[in-house]
């Protein structure tokens, strides 16, 4: 995505990239100040994403950010590379007190997208996937403790597993980029240094799991946030159980879905924090 014509103007932001969400960070070192303003417009959301529509009758709070001077190139470059340009474009905005700066409005706003019920507010923090969701992966943990020789037992951890990598893939959305290279974003956990720290404080012994396909190994390993990623996440895609396998199974993914919540609820909360 292009940055927008003129970098000089400070920049609107109403979603990922204000203080206290996902992004802020990934521009926080390029940014000279942020003061909350408001503009008028009314917030639309397709994919789980917040899309500004500009309105008169309504107004949406956000924050003004002023990028450090020699630096707005960059700090908008770091903005652009986040954002996909099938779904925003770059445009221009005057806040409610007459300032003019840059914002990203929804391409075509109203097709495909649905209402905010006139939020005033775009707030990640209270993304259902990172509290709903995760709340019913834990009750089935807790409702589901042992398997009996029952694949009822072995089903629900598969839907709470699942459930939990949804989640954890609209946090790497989010977190990342929006765009394509689903695999890929998930890898990038690895990198987050809250990851590394909860995976050694939930994770105590070495273990591996094979791919259902190729039969390739893929390890656990406290000490290698990228193997370790990429072991619960060929736990994910090993989708497909036989019944004489229902025990090996049911043990691993109980591990696996445990430690993975607790993981990822720690990345989320030093992600929302930092």
């Amino acid at each position: 995505m292009r940055s927008p014509t003129n970098p000089l103007l400070p920049f609107f932001s109403y979603g990922i990239f204000k203080p206290g969400q996902l992004c802020y960070s990934k521009i926080k070192d390029s940014v000279y100040s942020n003061t909350a303003k408001s503009v008028n417009g009314i917030l639309k959301e397709r994919d789980g994403i917040p899309l500004l529509i500009e309105e008169s009758n309504f107004q949406i709070n956000g924050y003004l950010i002023y990028f450090k001077k020699g630096g707005e190139d960059d700090g908008y470059a770091r903005v652009s590379s986040i954002e996909p340009k099938k779904v925003y474009y770059w445009g221009e905005i005057k806040t409610c007190d007459q300032i003019k700066a840059n914002v990203l409005l929804g391409k075509k706003g109203l097709k495909g997208s649905s209402d905010l019920e006139h939020i005033s507010e775009w707030d990640g923090k209270t993304d259902p996937f990172f509290n709903e969701a995760l709340e019913e992966v834990e009750s089935l943990l807790k409702n589901n403790p042992k398997l009996d020789n029952n694949f009822k037992h072995l089903f629900r951890l598969q839907m709470a597993y699942t459930l939990l990598w949804s989640s954890i893939e609209r946090y790497t959305s989010l977190r990342y980029h929006l765009g394509a290279n689903a695999t890929q974003k998930v890898y990038n956990i690895s990198n987050e240094k809250s990851f590394s720290n909860s995976l050694k404080k939930n994770v105590k012994h070495y273990r591996e799991v094979y791919c259902t396909t190729d039969l390739k190994k893929v390890c656990l390993n406290p000490d290698d946030t990228l193997s370790s990623i990429k072991y619960y996440y060929q736990v994910r895609s090993n989708v497909v159980h036989r019944g004489k396998s229902v025990i090996q199974d049911f043990t691993i993914l109980k591990k696996s879905t445990h430690e993975l919540l607790n993981i990822f609820r720690d990345v989320l909360y030093e992600s929302f924090n930092r």
